[in-house]
């Protein structure tokens, strides 16, 4: 897969001035590879933006309708301009409908811990985010190519201390995508 997510944070977070250089808003193209370890597991990386992150993914069910669980840590770098390291997971369950391989369409849900820490523009940064939300998409194409567009809202509470100061922030994060799909 190859495509584009776009982070959007809505409310306390788009103007938390700790959070601003760190978990900023804005485009990062994405790509991802799945290799299937069995008829129900696939093993897949994913890199995204400054961020890297491998799943490990199964499925219950087969044709029409699959329960799909997984669990998906991550590491990147929290700051282009400073020494910040992100670190985390992602647990996400989702129920995946597929139509004849033309028509794709899921929901799901996900919860996800984060540790930001290091440095950016010469401030000491520790923060640790939680993450709870969901994703709804679909996908329409052909049997092996697929056009896919999702939404993820995320509510995200984000702990910690920039530059020896206490911070609390929270609020929704919007994540629209686009993604090109080949199955070989």
């Amino acid at each position: 897969m190859v495509g584009a997510a776009m982070r959007v944070p809505v409310g306390d977070l788009a103007n938390a001035p700790a959070l601003v250089d760190v978990a900023p808003g804005g485009v990062s193209p994405a790509a991802v590879v799945r290799h299937g370890l069995g008829d129900d597991i696939d093993l897949g990386v994913e890199a995204s933006g400054t961020a890297a992150r491998v799943m490990l993914r199964g499925q219950i069910g087969h044709g029409l309708v699959r329960l799909v669980g997984g669990i998906a840590p991550h590491v990147g770098l929290g700051h282009e301009g400073g020494e910040l390291l992100r670190a985390g997971g992602t647990v996400p369950i989702t129920l995946a409908i597929d139509v004849t391989s033309l028509y794709e369409v899921w929901i799901g849900a996900r919860v996800a811990l984060e540790y930001l820490g290091g440095s950016a523009q010469g401030v000491g940064i520790s923060m640790t985010g939680v993450r709870t939300g969901g994703v709804v998409g679909m996908g329409v194409g052909f049997r092996r190519f697929l056009v896919l567009i999702e939404l993820g809202i995320d509510h995200e509470l984000w702990t910690g201390t920039v530059s020896d100061i206490s911070i609390e922030t929270n609020g929704l994060v919007l994540t629209p995508a686009i993604a090109l799909r080949l199955r070989l």
